[in-house]
């Protein structure tokens, strides 16, 4: 009799952990299939220009970092940009940057004040890899990354 007892017990916890390791496979599926799903990302356009940071407004950004005439920086536009006596909430951010078939990333470091909503002022080297520098203005796309 107490074999039996024991015997039923036992099976009992083996299927009560069975359940649970099916129920954890399950909230895995879940939570996988979840992170597959593309993350909607608010997009912008407007026009592309480019400078050179050394010539025009100096190599300290308004997100007050160095910032070499041949790295990938983008200059935001002020009004994106916000307050430009502080340092904005995209400073340092990631984007990537679209026209036609092509696309670049860059980082944000700086802020152009004549820029328009969805414009991005571009270092030469962002700006040659969109398009060729006398062309002078570029229409984008954009997003954060």
């Amino acid at each position: 009799m107490r074999t039996t007892i024991v015997l039923i017990f036992t099976l009992f916890l083996a299927f009560g952990a069975f359940l649970i390791d099916a129920r954890k496979t399950q909230s895995g599926a879940a939570e996988r299939r979840q992170s597959n799903v593309v993350e909607k990302r608010n997009s912008y356009h407007g026009k592309a220009t480019w400078f050179i940071p050394s010539l025009h407004g100096g190599s300290m950004g308004a997100c007050w970092e160095y910032e070499a005439d041949e790295e990938y920086v983008v200059a935001m536009n002020s009004v994106q940009y916000g307050d430009m006596t502080k340092k904005s909430g995209w400073c340092f951010k990631k984007v990537r940057i679209y026209h036609g078939n092509k696309h670049v990333d860059a980082i944000v470091k700086d802020a152009c004040p004549e820029c328009k909503y969805g414009d991005l002022d571009l270092t030469p080297p962002v700006f040659k890899a969109l398009g060729d520098l006398d062309t002078g203005i570029l229409q984008i796309n954009w997003h954060e990354i």
